[in-house]
C-alpha cells in the first residue's frame, strides 16, 4: 500500500532483493501519507511505506518492480531485507543495472533520464557517482527533481541557469502528473546533498 503504487499489491512470497529499486519522494508525498493513514483508525505502523531521509525535504522509498506494477516496501518488510542499510545498498545496486542514462546538455544545463525507465530517473540523485563526472559542469551543482521522471542540473556558479531551474522546478512539480517530488532546488557537492539556501 502506498501512494507510489501503480496498483495495490502485496509482495508475492516475501522479500525480493533482486527486484528492489529506490524511488525518490518529497515532503509533499510524506505529508500526504501521514494525512491519509492518520485518518484510518488503528492503521498499523508496519504497513506505512518505508522512507529513508536523504536531506531535508527528500526521501528514498523502495519498491519491488516485477512489472507491470510497483509493490511498495512497507516498514514491516524492511527486516526481511536485512535492515534499512542493506535494503538501500541492494536497491542502489539494482538501480545501476537499469537502463542507460541519457543526458541532454543545453546552455550549461543538463536533463538526466534513465532511458526506458523514466520512473527511476529522479532516483539517480541517490547515486551521483554514476553520472556526475560525465557532465563536466563543475564539482558543485544545483539540482532540481520536480518529478520522478527527470533530474535537471546546472553549475552552482551559473546564476542564469539556477534561475531557469528554479522556475522549471516549480512548474514541473505543479504539473507533475501524479509523480511530483519537490519544487525546491538542492546543492550537490563533495559534502553531499543539501537544500539550496
Amino acid at each position: 500500500m502506498g501512494l507510489f503504487s501503480r496498483r495495490k499489491a502485496a509482495a508475492p512470497g516475501g522479500p525480493r532483493p533482486d527486484l528492489i529499486v529506490p524511488l525518490l519522494a518529497g515532503q509533499a508525498w510524506m505529508d500526504a501519507n501521514t494525512e491519509t493513514f492518520c485518518q484510518i483508525p488503528d492503521f498499523p505502523a508496519e504497513a506505512w511505506p518505508f522512507a529513508s531521509p536523504i536531506c531535508p525535504g527528500l526521501y528514498a522509498t523502495y519498491a519491488i518492480d516485477p512489472g507491470p506494477s510497483w509493490e511498495t516496501v512497507q516498514v514491516g518488510d524492511v527486516e526481511g531485507y536485512g535492515g534499512g542499510e542493506a535494503l538501500q545498498a541492494k536497491a542502489l545496486a539494482n538501480l545501476r543495472q537499469r537502463g542507460p542514462i541519457e543526458a541532454q546538455v543545453t546552455g550549461g544545463r543538463a536533463l538526466l533520464e534513465v532511458t526506458n525507465e523514466l520512473d527511476l530517473s529522479a532516483s539517480l540523485l541517490l547515486d551521483p557517482e554514476r553520472w556526475l563526472e560525465g557532465l563536466e559542469l563543475g564539482s558543485e551543482l544545483v539540482v532540481a527533481v520536480p518529478t520522478r521522471i527527470a533530474i535537471m542540473v546546472c553549475a552552482a556558479t551559473d546564476s542564469e541557469s539556477v534561475a531557469t531551474l528554479t522556475e522549471a522546478a516549480r512548474e514541473h512539480f505543479t504539473q507533475g502528473d501524479g509523480k511530483p517530488v519537490s519544487p525546491d532546488l538542492y546543492r550537490l557537492s563533495l559534502a553531499g546533498l543539501a537544500p539550496l539556501a
